[in-house]
């Protein structure tokens, strides 16, 4: 038999992490939200030259066909409201510039999704978030699993009223904002 390798514990280790934040997420929401694990999501639609959309609903999206894994993905009903992306132990420059990318994809295709990075295992982010997040709304280091009711839960319902309230404004035929805000908090 063969040790596993750094990757493959690691992966491992995120499977595990993702099934416990799906777990207490889904305890706390109320019932008419749907926390899902390893849930496809559309990044692109395209019109064929019939007309016909790439992705015509008849089918769930699926990895290869226009369409990203997410590690927690956040619905009411059909519509997508918030992703979480889930590193544990430890994350790279190169996971952040890879999932801000996947962010700003979903984004284009769900204008009002909320997208965060959450590590679980660490203490802080660091620098290296800042400089290389595009599209991330909300990110969190949790330095403990039992730490995600306490930690993340708040941030995910923020984020799934903001989503709701966007998902309200654009069912309105024209949209006249005297204000928009986006705030930035940060504990350090």
């Amino acid at each position: 038999m063969t040790a596993l390798s750094e990757a493959q514990k690691g992966k491992q280790n995120e499977y595990a992490a993702a099934a416990y934040v799906k777990e207490a997420l889904a305890a706390e929401l109320p019932a008419d939200y749907e926390v899902r694990q390893g849930a496809n999501l559309l990044y692109r639609i395209e019109i064929g030259t019939s007309g016909q959309t790439s992705n015509d609903g008849q089918a769930a999206p699926k990895r290869g066909r226009y369409a990203f894994q997410t590690d927690i993905l956040i619905e009411k009903g059909d519509i997508p409201l918030v992703v979480v992306e889930l590193k544990a132990g430890s994350f790279s420059t190169h996971d952040v510039i890879t999932y801000s990318w996947k962010a700003q994809r979903h984004k284009q295709v769900y204008p009002y999704l909320r997208y965060g990075f959450v590590v679980v295992g660490v203490e802080a982010l660091g620098k290296r978030f800042i400089t290389h997040n595009e599209g991330f709304d909300f990110a969190a280091a949790i330095p403990d699993l039992s730490d995600i009711a306490t930690d993340l839960f708040p941030i995910v319902q923020r984020q799934i009223i903001d989503a709701e309230r966007i998902i309200e404004l654009t069912r309105h035929g024209r949209i006249r904002l005297r204000r928009y805000q986006q705030n930035v908090e940060i504990d350090a």
